[in-house]
């Protein structure tokens, strides 16, 4: 039982090991695959969001300075300086760039604020000195970095330079609006964990990072000037990221993207946990299918085993039959040559003495003698009888017959003897049983050595039951007794040669040996059934007389 055991669950583990593990290396793999795959969807993303992002926000602050430029074509310096002139001007750039403007300041060419319309009071202060001025009144036009300048507070500006009739040149500046220009720079199309932000040429931020201020200076060295877009990995926070980067503003401005990795990876292991899920019903299912399977095959595998076990059994009790019953055959030979001289010798004897008229005080003595040596012989010629019988059987007569008048014939004749032991014979038999393929002669010499042995295996008394049923297109006929039984070491050798469980000088061994040879060429089958002390079952299995066949 516990080999068996054990056979199962190597079994199970051996099933279970082969099936699961392709499917945990193929999860590990999509998982590892997957990731790397997300991972340079990722950066294509970001690659192709900056290079796009990065020429909208030029398009954009172009377009501020060209509306600019627009207005300072469109006025003069006189024009444009009185405040409801450039109040309307302001108000009009703002309806062209949807707000895109806090304010609107007029400069001459000595740096004097002569025009302003907006939030503070900036009218009348000099400018001559600064260098977004400077750099107007080289270049013509320019797009500050972030600044506090006067009103204390990050600011952007555009400005324009334009030169007046006179040749004197004046500048046109406008502040940005700070929070749209925010919202264009943040983009969501990189969804959670990401963040797009603006570096100048010195890495100080010039729109607001995540996890940082406007104007601090970011960590790390800053990226060297470079055409189009260059993605490096990075640490964000302590979390490993992908980072890509773009000049704009005519390289004056580095535009970032970056995405913390773990988010990407955060898709990956949803659609593997959820792949797990239904991974996890299928590996259940697959548990309890290889359970079952297990289960029946070895239970067939034990089935089969059994079987050849019996096979073997029945073969070498075979082997052992023909090899003791030609042994037997030379030995009964032998022994009854001597026997037929003593029990000649043991004639004459006996008949000399009966002639001799002489009355000697020895003469009973010599005939009580006599008369023992002859029960012996007789007993010896019987189990050489027997032994000729076991060894050189005579041919069966197997025939269809019907066992019912043989089986109460059988039991009549041995109910006298059983009942001095204090035995009952019970019979029952099934009516209208079909005739059964077998010697009746043979029949008769099985049936009464088993009932014998049910008798002798009950000293104190009890009861004999013959059964006798059609079961399973075959004739089972039982002997069953309520006897001492068989102890179970010895129930495999019940039907070997010599074998006995009786006493010495009450059996030779022969009689189970000889019925199961008998069974056997019927074409039969002949098994044991017993228990110590609860009593022994002998079991017989008989062809039925083939169909169409009187």
């Amino acid at each position: 039982m516990g080999t068996g055991k054990t056979l199962r669950w190597r079994i199970v583990a051996v099933l279970l090991v082969a099936a699961l593990m392709p499917l945990f290396l193929a999860g590990f793999g999509s998982w590892v695959v997957f990731g790397e795959l997300l991972e340079q969807k990722s950066l294509e993303v970001m690659r192709n969001l900056v290079h796009s992002h990065g020429k909208a926000i030029e398009a954009n602050l172009e377009e501020r300075v060209h509306l600019l430029q627009l207005a300072a074509e469109s006025n003069s310096l006189t024009e444009i300086s009185d405040p409801q002139r450039l109040r309307q001007l302001l108000a009009d750039l703002n309806s062209s760039s949807n707000k895109g403007f806090v304010d609107l300041g007029v400069f001459n060419f000595e740096g004097d604020h002569v025009g302003y319309v907006g939030p503070y009071a900036l009218r009348g202060l000099s400018y001559r000195e600064a260098d977004w001025f400077k750099e107007v009144m080289v270049s013509g036009a320019y797009v500050s970095d972030v600044f506090l300048g006067y009103r204390q507070v990050p600011h952007c500006i555009v400005a324009v330079k334009k030169v007046a009739a006179d040749g004197e040149p004046w500048i046109l500046r406008a502040t940005i609006n700070s929070d749209q220009f925010e919202r264009l720079v943040q983009t969501s199309e990189l969804g959670p964990g990401s963040d797009v932000y603006i570096l100048n040429r010195q890495g100080v931020y010039q729109t607001t990072p995540r996890g940082g201020s406007l104007l601090d200076r970011a960590l790390g060295p800053l990226t060297d000037v470079h055409r189009g877009v260059r993605e490096e990995r990075v640490d964000i926070h302590g979390s490993e990221g992908i980072k890509a980067t773009t000049w704009i503003n005519d390289n004056r401005w580095l535009l970032v993207a970056q995405q913390d990795l773990a988010f990407v990876q955060a898709t990956v292991d949803q659609a593997i946990a959820d792949w797990t899920l239904v991974v996890a019903v299928a590996i259940a299912l697959l548990i309890i299918t290889t359970f079952f399977a297990t289960w029946h095959l070895t239970g067939q595998i034990n089935k089969a085993h059994a079987e050849r076990e019996e096979m073997s059994r029945a073969f070498i009790r075979s082997a052992k039959l023909a090899s003791v019953g030609e042994l037997a055959t030379g030995l009964a030979h032998e022994i009854n040559n001597p026997l037929a001289i003593m029990s000649a010798e043991q004639t004459n004897i006996a008949d000399l003495l009966s002639e001799s008229e002489a009355d000697t005080p020895t003469r009973e003595q010599i005939q009580e003698s006599l008369r023992r040596c002859k029960t012996q012989i007789q007993r010896c010629a019987g189990i050489t009888g027997k032994m000729l019988q076991f060894g050189r059987k005579r041919e069966s007569q197997v025939k269809p017959t019907d066992i019912v008048p043989r089986l109460s014939e059988i039991i009549r004749l041995l109910e006298r003897r059983a009942k001095v032991r204090n035995i009952e014979i019970v019979a029952e038999i099934e009516e209208n049983l079909p005739r059964a393929m077998v010697d009746p002669v043979e029949l008769e010499q099985v049936m009464v050595n088993l009932i014998n042995n049910s008798i002798d295996a009950m000293p104190q008394g009890g009861t004999v039951t013959v059964r006798a049923a059609r079961e399973e297109g075959r004739l089972h006929l039982q002997i069953v007794d309520d006897g001492t039984g068989i102890p179970q070491e010895d129930l495999e050798r019940v039907f070997e040669p010599f074998y006995t469980t009786k006493p010495v000088g009450q059996g030779t061994g022969l009689g189970l040996s000889v019925c199961y040879g008998i069974v056997q060429s019927w074409g039969g089958g002949m098994r044991a059934e017993s228990e110590q002390g609860n009593g022994t079952a002998m079991h017989i299995m008989l062809r039925l007389e083939p169909p169409g066949q009187e």
